[in-house]
């Protein structure tokens, strides 16, 4: 044999080594991908499913919780095209029931939130819920129009949680005939209005609570002077609020959504 045809050999079988460690390479890479294309979009489906379910109903309205629904069907249904998983495929299921939730009731029961810790977890899933709004609009997946307004509603609902945790400790002091401490949380929940009134959605509302703060203002003037006239103190309540002040201090240092 000569040595021509011996290193035609050689070469032929270096060559087919090196064909057969790409080909394991590739299929591995592959593999590998293919793998995390599945794991991304369960984790993205989840997600959403996460803040649907974390997020007051009531601060999105019928037309975004169709919209999240479908996105949640849709991420599924591509997880289960790519591999019949029966775990993906209970997934998908829940999440066509939710759909179907979602475009049958446009009314939802409105659950307030009435503490700060609460309201924290919610500013952060819905700024989570903004980001994927956004980037939705950015690979042109909705509409400018249907994104603005989408990204609206989760202004508003920022701006919300706000007011109704001072709603809800105005009427808590009111319960406890705090006229004065419940007058102060109403001016804060005028306040937030008030900021966010550009467009006079929270005109018919300011005008209800600025009549309930007069007639707090009343009430907290006549207890002042009936508890002049019996000799008691008033140090417990000029405690209370500047510990409510404190408070309010502390949860503005932590807010999470600009």
């Amino acid at each position: 044999m000569s040595s021509v045809i011996i290193l035609g050999v050689v070469l032929s079988l270096a060559l087919g080594l090196i064909f057969i460690v790409y080909s394991k390479q590739s299929a591995e890479k592959r593999r590998i991908e293919h793998i995390r294309h599945l794991r991304a979009l369960g984790d993205r489906a989840r997600n959403l499913m996460f803040l649907m379910e974390e997020i007051p109903a009531h601060y999105l309205d019928q037309n975004m919780r169709v919209f999240l629904a479908r996105s949640i069907v849709e991420l599924f249904q591509q997880q289960y095209d790519a591999e019949q998983d029966s775990k993906v495929a209970k997934n998908l299921e829940n999440a066509n029931r939710m759909l179907e939730f979602a475009s049958n009731n446009k009314n939802v029961s409105a659950v307030p939130v009435t503490d700060i810790q609460t309201a924290n977890n919610v500013r952060r899933n819905l700024k989570m819920l903004h980001k994927h709004i956004t980037v939705q609009y950015q690979e042109k997946k909705i509409s400018h129009a249907a994104a603005q307004g989408f990204l609206k509603q989760l202004r508003k609902a920022f701006t919300q949680t706000i007011i109704e945790v001072y709603a809800s400790s105005g009427k808590k002091a009111e319960r406890e005939s705090k006229p004065k401490i419940a007058a102060l949380h109403y001016r804060r929940v005028i306040s937030e209005m008030g900021k966010n009134n550009q467009s006079g959605d929270y005109t018919d509302q300011i005008l209800a609570v600025k009549k309930r703060i007069d007639a707090l203002d009343e009430a907290a003037n006549k207890q002042e002077q009936q508890e002049r006239l019996e000799g008691q103190k008033s140090d417990q309540l000029t405690t209370e609020l500047e510990k409510m002040v404190e408070e309010e201090d502390q949860w503005k240092k932590k807010q999470v959504y600009d």
